[in-house]
């Protein structure tokens, strides 16, 4: 899905806030609102709502509405990209930015496993088998049905809702559910290990044209640089690391951090700032276009 470059101003991007979930940070909706200030489109990368325990039940289908609701009234402009947690959100699996020097995706079709830390690793791994054998092999070189196979993997998915109690113990049973066992841990230490590549190298097989790929996905927040492909992960809006919002504006891709605090979120720090140099040709958004780092404050 392509968006234009210049009418729509800054266009910021948050993933994971996984809202419905009582590991989430996001206890009101309200508390997003300082997080839409100067930007005029708002991209939800996926993770949104905590949709795996049943999707069609009624709780989680008002949980839907409301959230849709809170958007449509106080976003200027938005996007909802799906992701594991929420693959039935929308029909919107990745976008193209500035005529595509911006790739944006969840994250999950990066690897093999979808989710290779998973309790449920051998059924996902099996719903996905299932969903690209009935690709062609034509098929599973289009980015787009490759996404479409690993959405509906993640849809058919059904995992019991996590019931742990916003209190000091509950938050310590979850972290022990979270890295236990040991190989679980492992697996995520390997997938934040190899993102960055695993990033670049999948937007350089499908989306050649792009200088960034922005992922969520993993919530290990970072800003990587492999070869020609800068790699940026939004983090999660769920404990411990923390999240980033990615501003992208035909000029400029900035990062900042999101503070969490008391009273809901706000932008903080500049983590990383790109100038996007013009493309020699004077358009915008060409595969000539260079960014150039510039140093935090």
């Amino acid at each position: 899905m392509l968006i234009a470059p210049v009418a729509i101003g800054t266009t910021r991007i948050l993933s994971d806030l996984h809202y419905g979930n009582p590991a989430s940070r996001v206890r009101s909706l309200a508390a997003l609102r300082p997080l839409f200030a100067g930007a005029d489109r708002i991209v939800f990368n996926g993770d949104s709502l905590e949709m795996r325990s049943n999707p069609a039940a009624p709780e989680v289908e008002e949980m839907r509405r409301q959230f849709l609701e809170f958007v449509r009234n106080e976003a200027p402009r938005f996007a909802l990209l799906t992701g594991n947690h929420d693959a039935g959100i929308s029909d919107t699996h990745h976008l193209d930015l500035l005529g595509g020097l911006v790739f944006v995706t969840h994250g999950e079709i990066l690897f093999e496993d979808l989710v290779p830390w998973s309790t449920e690793l051998p059924q996902i791994r099996e719903l996905y088998r299932q969903q690209l054998a009935a690709l062609s092999s034509t098929e599973r070189d289009r980015l787009e049905a490759r996404l479409a196979a690993c959405k509906r993997a993640c849809a058919q998915l059904r995992l019991p809702p996590d019931s742990h109690p916003r209190k000091s113990w509950g938050r310590t049973l979850h972290a022990a559910r979270t890295f236990w066992p040991l190989t679980r841990t492992l697996a995520m230490m390997r997938a934040w290990r190899e993102l960055p590549e695993r990033a670049a190298a999948f937007a350089r097989r499908h989306r050649p044209r792009a200088r960034f790929a922005v992922v969520g996905h993993t919530h290990l927040p970072g800003v990587w640089y492999p070869r020609d492909v800068v790699v940026i992960n939004t983090g999660s809006f769920c404990p411990p690391w923390g999240c980033y919002a990615v501003d992208v504006s035909p000029e400029r891709m900035v990062v900042r951090r999101v503070r969490h605090h008391r009273d809901g979120f706000d932008l903080g720090r500049v983590v990383a700032s790109f100038v996007l140099a013009p493309a020699s040709d004077g358009s915008e958004g060409s595969s000539a276009t260079v960014p150039q780092l510039v140093p935090a404050p």
